[in-house]
């Protein structure tokens, strides 16, 4: 089972544009900082460092690949990218899940802005790929 599962992963990255890796990556944020929550509600100090770095090392990852000359949109993500890393340390340092909860809000807002943009790229995707439907004309007379 779990290799099956792996198959399909890597399946879905391979496959996926970049909006979908994107997705991906927040995903993989949002599910690491879950975890990290409920590891510091249990007293699990290890598991806590460790799934606060991997969304720690998602974020990075992130912030690496935003593209600058984009504008304004690039500019503020790159500032709250930046936030977030640093609310993951400072969560890290306390290992307190109420100081985690704003950063799995901000993640999930995110993802939800990001999936849109997502849908949308695909709509115009498809629209693009549909061939026109063509008119037929009379022109004998």
């Amino acid at each position: 089972m779990q290799t099956a599962y792996k198959t399909y992963l890597r399946n879905e990255i391979e496959g996926a544009t970049k909006g979908k890796l994107v997705l991906l990556l927040y995903d993989g944020a949002i599910k690491f900082v879950n975890n990290a929550i409920k590891a510091a509600e249990d007293g699990e100090i290890v598991t806590t460092h460790e799934n606060i770095i991997k969304a720690e090392n998602i974020l990075y990852e992130l912030l690496s690949t935003l593209n600058m000359d984009a504008g304004e949109i690039a500019e503020n993500l790159f500032k709250l990218y930046d936030f977030v890393i640093w609310q993951l340390v400072e969560a890290n340092k306390t290992k307190d899940p109420e100081k985690l909860k704003p950063v799995l809000g901000i993640l999930k807002t995110l993802r939800e802005a990001w999936k849109e943009v997502v849908a949308k790229e695909e709509s115009q995707s498809k629209t693009a790929q549909q061939p026109q439907e063509s008119i037929k004309l009379n022109v004998a007379g």
